[in-house]
């Protein structure tokens, strides 16, 4: 055990200098981790910066979680995916994963209840689900317009920070892309949808940890 600790030590210290501006250094420091890694059958996991977390979702496909959760990551630098069950699991770094899952279980609950106190009882699911998929089409523009204003960081390390968690997802995890197409919505629930984010005040989202709000907004 002791032995693969220092196994383990050695590697995240040549991962580090694989980053190195010197391109010599860095692709020896690469091979060098990566043979220590087969030989004691360690994953490139083990050693990721990246955690994970889950929100729990259901098996059928929803468009407007989906626009959703694809709003959310205009603010943070995290990437999400829908796993077997059904549930978005976001992936970055610590607090980017928090501030994804915390904000995107908020939305959620959100939108669900402005469809329960806007939408009359027996109105049809396809037009409770389209009223949904109009409030999040128009959070994500809203969400895309200021999620440059509230970042912590600068537009081009968001960017960037990005696709580094984009590419470390796409060859780490297996993602299967769904070939089921978006239901038309109907377009006065749609409209309608559209109509009433406007009033959802995104000041007010609170982080989670009880005291701290989302700055800038």
């Amino acid at each position: 055990m002791d032995e693969l600790e220092s196994v383990k030590r050695r590697v995240k210290k040549l991962l580090a200098l694989s980053k190195s501006p010197n391109e010599n250094e860095a692709a020896s420091a690469l091979r060098k981790a990566n043979e220590l890694m087969a030989d004691y059958k360690l994953t490139s996991e083990q050693f990721s910066e990246y955690i994970k977390a889950k929100v729990k979702g259901t098996k059928r496909f929803v468009r407007w979680r989906v626009v959703l959760a694809n709003a959310v990551e205009n603010l943070y630098a995290t990437y999400h995916y829908s796993d077997h069950e059904g549930n978005i699991v976001f992936i970055g770094e610590e607090l980017d994963v928090f501030m994804s899952t915390e904000m995107y279980k908020h939305l959620v609950k959100t939108i669900d209840r402005m469809a329960k106190q806007n939408i009359r009882k027996n109105a049809k699911y396809k037009y409770r689900q389209s009223y949904r998929a109009g409030i999040a089409s128009r959070l994500y523009d809203r969400m895309y317009e200021l999620g440059q204003q509230c970042s912590w960081r600068d537009p081009k390390e968001l960017k960037a920070q990005k696709k580094q968690v984009a590419d470390f997802v796409e060859k780490q995890v297996s993602i299967s892309v769904s070939s089921k197409k978006f239901e038309k919505a109907n377009p006065t629930a749609f409209s309608k949808g559209n109509n009433d984010a406007n009033g959802i005040n995104l000041s007010r989202q609170m982080t989670g940890s009880g005291t701290r709000r989302i700055g800038g907004w």
